[in-house]
């Protein structure tokens, strides 16, 4: 298995991020779902909604704590 480096995050729909390596999507991740590589995962809708504000929260705080 070999290393990926995250090239571009893109926060162009609402309550959706998504994580490029070379140009290609590796990850979305949203309130509506999480998809790797294109391929969505199979999960409740309030698993998906549990993922998406746990990130956030994550982020929030990697943000604040630097």
């Amino acid at each position: 298995m070999s290393d990926y480096t995250v090239s571009d995050i893109k926060l162009a729909q609402p309550n959706t991020t998504t994580f490029f390596c070379n140009g290609d999507e590796m990850l979305r991740f949203s309130d509506k779902g999480v998809w790797v590589r294109g391929k969505r995962v199979k999960q409740s809708d309030k698993e998906a909604e549990q993922v998406y504000n746990s990130f956030k929260e994550w982020l929030t705080w990697q943000h604040l704590s630097r």
